[in-house]
């Protein structure tokens, strides 16, 4: 016992002169540190505080910089654009469906992946109410990508189905295969790799949506929980197609009982519309069609705000009170059949 206090006590006299060095040092540091002018100690802040006022030097970002090579380039002052700039610029629609630009793509000898391909595709959606599907670059971005021999599957899977992709019926053909797919919006993007708020896009939503209409009255799940609670919401509505398109799905007929319990509890509870009869959302209303305003008012008048019960029987259970669900709760999709 007392040999391992001994030892414990060198150990701490070992550390106190550990630090009485460090203590050293440091003066000896600090004394060396005083006597050098300041100009010296303090050089970098000096050169910092100077170059506060100095003008800054800018660099173009990469979207003004490959404009410039571009607009260059096409004046004539530049001859050629290098892999990094068309790289960059198959994902400026305005630039990338210009036939100028496409041309250099197919002459510059560039072995076209992901980057490429992608941007050019994505370039010709986002121009879609610009650029006639059967038009020259359209047609230039098909023969780019079905040259690809790569090995990425979201360029193969385009390659394969380029009807779907870039084509006059494409936003049909992609409206059909998303109605078939028994999938949710989300998930059915992600599968194709598409951009959702292009204008190609902006076709499918409201081609599907047009299609689910006319299935109103079918009671089906699937596609009731697809239009409301994907196609409908989606942001990249045009404000007046989706006034329009709401109107023709309340003055649809015949309508399944639950389709016109949806149709209310959607309006009801959807920011951009409400309850029509309320003043505050008077504005919200003003593109949809009178007959459909009517419709719905009269829809609304007929149903009972307060929430009921009913006395029901169950398999095993008897004879018991169930809470009915009530327009005036919102939509919810917790168990929908759509993932």
């Amino acid at each position: 016992m007392r040999q391992g206090q001994n030892k414990h006590d060198v150990l701490l006299e070992d550390l106190g002169s550990i630090v009485r060095e460090m203590v050293t040092d440091l003066d000896d540091s600090a004394r060396n540190i005083t006597k050098k002018p300041a100009g010296i100690r303090l050089s970098n802040l000096q050169g910092t505080v100077c170059d506060i006022d100095a003008p800054l030097v800018h660099r173009p970002v990469p979207l003004e910089r490959y404009t410039k090579e571009w607009i260059d380039f096409i004046g004539g002052s530049k001859k050629s654009l290098d892999k990094r700039a068309i790289g960059f610029l198959c994902w400026v629609p305005e630039i990338a469906i210009d036939t100028r630009f496409l041309a250099c793509v197919e002459s510059s000898g560039i072995t076209l992946n992901r980057r490429f391909l992608g941007g050019l595709v994505r370039s010709c959606h986002c121009m879609w109410e610009d650029v006639w599907p059967e038009g020259t670059p359209v047609h230039m971005v098909r023969s780019l990508l079905s040259r690809y021999r790569g090995t990425d599957q979201a360029l193969l899977k385009w390659q394969a189905h380029l009807d779907a992709l870039l084509a006059e019926h494409s936003p049909q053909i992609m409206a059909d295969r998303l109605l078939c797919s028994g999938r949710g919006l989300t998930s059915f993007v992600d599968e194709w790799h598409i951009e959702p708020q292009s204008a190609f896009f902006r076709r499918v939503i409201e081609v599907a949506t047009a299609a689910c209409r006319n299935r109103l009255d079918q009671p089906t799940s699937d596609l009731l929980v697809l239009v409301f609670r994907d196609l409908l919401p989606w942001p990249g509505w045009k404000p007046s197609n989706f006034k329009k398109e709401i109107g023709e799905i309340i003055l649809y007929r015949p309508m399944s009982n639950r389709s016109r319990e949806m149709i209310q509890r959607f309006v009801l509870h959807f920011e951009g519309l409400g309850d029509p009869r309320m003043s505050a959302n008077r504005l919200k209303w003003m593109e949809v069609p009178q007959k459909a305003k009517d419709r719905l008012i009269h829809w609304l008048g007929q149903e009972n705000r307060h929430v009921f019960s009913e006395h029901v029987y169950q398999q095993g259970k008897g004879w018991v009170w169930k809470q009915m669900i009530s327009i005036w709760d919102p939509l919810s999709f917790e168990n929908a059949d759509r993932q």
